[in-house]
């Protein structure tokens, strides 16, 4: 995410609200208007591919996106002579109307086989650090995978854990934000989530340092594959379509280290991890 510019007045938090059925027609019908220019496309995204809410000392709130996924996409539309405009909105609906070609790319996405019977995959841009977290007085050890199917572990709604080993079934989906996830964790009611170390440090610049809470220990999960992100978009669909195209900006960002260099604005100190 970019950096604060100025001072003090102006703060970031993260969207945090439901998106009633109303909102979500609004939605569609802005996507489906953003369709009439046929060089202008829409993007939703996997959490925390965050939109922020811009908030002055006057209480006005306007939207802006600012994420490594959107940021990657935006460089390599541009290259392509389009744009792309992003659409906050829940990851399952992000996921629904992109399957029929409602918006046309989501961001962030890792692979699955039952994903690949309904969606169109790009090739993949950045991999994550695989980790657990736990609460320090309430230490898990994980030696394998294997390891976490011996524990309570909770995760977000419609998050994707695969690679961890994990299927749905296995895990507390019930909450939506990390703040829940983590709050939940403290209080006894899972032993562990598991999370990419770039997504939970991400949170520090909006504000949430979760790394430096004390009590929140991270570790490694032996035997995890490091998961890369790609964007998808529905099968037959016109971003379908233009993924050949995108594939190879998407190449060319990473071969001329453009893609670091947004990866850096975002993920600080912590490495880009060529796909």
């Amino acid at each position: 995410m970019p950096p604060v510019v100025g001072s003090a007045p102006h703060r970031r938090v993260p969207v945090r609200y439901r998106v009633g059925a109303a909102a979500l027609a609004l939605l569609a019908l802005g996507a489906s208007n953003a369709r009439a220019d046929e060089r202008t496309f829409t993007a939703c995204a996997d959490p925390p591919q965050w939109t922020l809410m811009v908030q002055d000392s006057s209480g006005h709130v306007t939207l802006s996106s600012g994420t490594f996924s959107f940021d990657v996409l935006e460089a390599a539309m541009a290259r392509m002579g389009r744009s792309v405009r992003f659409l906050n909105m829940p990851w399952p609906r992000c996921m629904q109307l992109v399957e029929v070609g409602e918006v046309d790319f989501a961001l962030g996405a890792y692979y699955s086989d039952e994903r690949a019977r309904r969606f169109s995959y790009s090739i993949a841009y950045s991999k994550g650090t695989p980790q657990v977290f736990y609460m320090r007085q309430r230490p898990v050890r994980i030696a394998s995978k294997a390891d976490l199917l011996r524990h309570r572990g909770c995760g977000l709604r419609g998050g994707s854990y695969d690679h961890y080993g994990l299927q749905s079934k296995d895990l507390d989906l019930g909450v939506g934000t990390y703040d829940r996830l983590i709050m939940k964790l403290r209080a006894g009611r899972c032993d562990y989530f598991v999370e990419e170390l770039e997504v939970i440090a991400g949170y520090k610049l909006i504000g949430n340092d979760y790394l430096a809470d004390h009590d929140l220990v991270h570790d490694l999960v032996p035997g995890v594959v490091a998961p890369a992100a790609y964007l998808i978009a529905g099968l037959n669909s016109r971003g379908a379509a233009l993924m050949p195209q995108l594939n190879i900006e998407l190449l060319n960002l990473i071969r001329s280290g453009q893609a670091a260099q947004l990866w850096r604005r975002h993920a600080g100190d912590i490495p880009y991890q060529t796909p």
